[in-house]
């Protein structure tokens, strides 16, 4: 006797599979990763995930690396904010939400979720240099419109995070449930 492996997604023997769901499975859309959630979240953290490629490349490459160059290179004004900490800081966490970015891509949302978070800390930690060593009055708060909207790549990592997890520890909640509760099909008479 051979025991036949039951297909893992859609719980069959190999041989019941269909050929529709085995063209289904080679011939889905996906964003990088087959793993993005079910439904209508597919959708929603496939739009999402476009968002944070396009909110990383214009708020991280080009304003949190090229912005921090820039002060550095050129004079004026911006020698003020030059020798302040908070611009290395914010190169730092520019990198670090690119980073975050391209482990979103890969499919580990929630390895994703606390870099983008780490990241978030040192956006704030760079608003907190730019305020406490400003040394021009006039620009005591720094770039912040150049550097704080990458806030919003921590909301969008946390989001989707949360569109492909909680589902899945739904079902693993009603699987549990479903083992802990006694059925009612078994026969208790065994006093015949």
């Amino acid at each position: 006797m051979s025991k036949k492996k039951k297909s893992v997604r859609s719980g069959k023997k190999p041989e019941q599979v269909s050929r529709k769901q085995e063209k289904r499975k080679h011939d889905e859309f996906f964003f990088f990763v087959p793993d993005q959630g079910e439904g209508m979240a597919k959708g929603v953290v496939i739009a999402l995930k476009v968002l944070m490629l396009i909110v990383t490349t214009i708020c991280c490459v080009v304003f949190g690396i090229f912005g921090p160059v820039v002060i550095w290179n050129s004079g004026s004004f911006i020698e003020s904010v030059a020798d302040n900490p908070g611009v290395v800081s914010w190169l730092i966490s520019s990198c670090v939400y690119i980073v975050g970015t391209f482990v979103i891509m890969l499919g580990h949302s929630k390895i994703a979720a606390v870099i983008d978070i780490i990241a978030m800390a040192g956006s704030l930690v760079t608003y907190y240099l730019f305020v406490t060593y400003a040394a021009n009055p006039d620009i005591t708060v720094g770039p912040t419109q150049l550097y704080m909207p990458s806030i919003s790549l921590t909301v969008m990592a946390v989001v989707i995070a949360m569109l492909i997890n909680i589902p899945k520890w739904l079902d693993k909640q009603a699987v549990k449930a479903r083992e802990k509760a006694p059925s009612i099909l078994l026969d208790d008479d065994d006093d015949k």
